[in-house]
C-alpha cells in the first residue's frame, strides 16, 4: 500500500488526487441516488467507487503515459552512447555526457552506472531491470562487452538501436490501437450504464413504480454499476498492457 501511494504521488499532487476522487465520487454517487433514490448507499458506495475509478480510469492510464515517456527517454540516451561511442569518448565519457537533457529518473539511473563504475571499474546495469524495456537490456549487454573487450561501436551498437527503435514504434502502434478498442467498448458501456437514466427522464413514472421493489431495485441498479466498475478494470488493465513479448 505505501508502494502504490508513493507511486501515485510520483504523478499525481495531493490536490491533483483529492480533487480527481472528488469529481468522480460526485459523479458516481449523483448518479446512484438518480437510480436509486438511497442517499446513504449512493454515499457508501460512491466513496468506494470513487478510489477505484481513479486507480482504473486515471491513474493506469498516467501510469502508461508515464512508463512510454521514460521508454522514449532510454531511447535517446541508447542514440547518445553510441554517438559518444563513435566520436572515440570511452564508456565512462559516454555515459557523463549522455544523461545530459534526460529526464531526472533516467539521469539518476545512469549517474548510479557511472558511480558503480568509478568506485569497482565494473559496468552495473541491473536497476534498469525495472523498465521491462528488453531492447535496452540487450543493449547493456553489448555496453558491457564494448567496456570490457573492445570493438567497433558501429559495427557493435547499429542492430541493437535499430532494435530499441523497433520496440518502441511497435509499442506506439499497440497503445493506439488498443486505446482504440478501448474507446468503442468504453461507449457501448456508458450506453448501457444510461439506460436508468433515460427511464428517470424519460419514463419516471414507470421507473418509480420498478423503485417500489425496495432493495431488489436499489440492488438491480447498484449490480449494473458494479458489473461497468469491474468491466471496466479489465478493460483498463488489457489496454494499458502494451508489452510486445508474450
Amino acid at each position: 500500500m505505501k508502494k502504490l501511494w508513493k507511486d501515485i504521488l510520483a504523478l499525481f499532487s495531493v490536490f491533483q488526487f483529492i480533487s480527481y476522487v472528488t469529481i468522480i465520487f460526485a459523479l458516481a454517487g449523483g448518479y446512484l441516488y438518480l437510480t436509486t433514490k438511497h442517499l446513504e448507499i449512493s454515499i457508501a458506495i460512491g466513496l468506494v467507487s470513487s478510489i477505484l475509478a481513479f486507480m482504473y480510469y486515471v491513474y493506469l492510464p498516467r501510469r502508461l503515459e508515464r512508463s512510454q515517456f521514460l521508454l522514449k527517454e532510454l531511447q535517446k540516451y541508447a542514440t547518445s552512447m553510441t554517438f559518444y561511442l563513435q566520436s572515440g569518448y570511452n564508456v565512462l565519457k559516454a555515459l557523463e555526457a549522455s544523461k545530459k537533457n534526460l529526464d531526472q529518473q533516467i539521469q539518476k539511473d545512469i549517474q548510479r552506472t557511472i558511480t558503480h563504475l568509478q568506485k569497482k571499474a565494473t559496468l552495473d546495469t541491473s536497476h534498469f531491470d525495472k523498465y521491462k524495456f528488453p531492447a535496452i537490456n540487450i543493449f547493456h549487454q553489448i555496453l558491457r562487452i564494448k567496456y570490457e573487450v573492445g570493438g567497433d561501436a558501429k559495427d557493435l551498437f547499429t542492430r541493437v538501436n535499430k532494435s530499441v527503435n523497433f520496440e518502441i514504434v511497435k509499442r506506439d502502434e499497440l497503445y493506439r490501437r488498443k486505446r482504440y478498442m478501448k474507446n468503442r467498448v468504453l461507449v457501448m458501456m456508458l450506453m448501457v450504464l444510461s439506460m436508468p437514466l433515460l427511464f428517470v427522464l424519460f419514463a419516471n413514472d414507470i421507473y418509480v413504480q420498478f423503485l417500489e421493489l425496495g432493495y431488489i431495485a436499489i440492488g438491480l441498479n447498484v449490480l449494473l454499476f458494479f458489473l461497468i466498475l469491474i468491466s471496466l478494470y479489465f478493460l483498463q488493465r488489457s489496454a494499458t498492457d502494451i508489452s510486445i513479448l508474450d
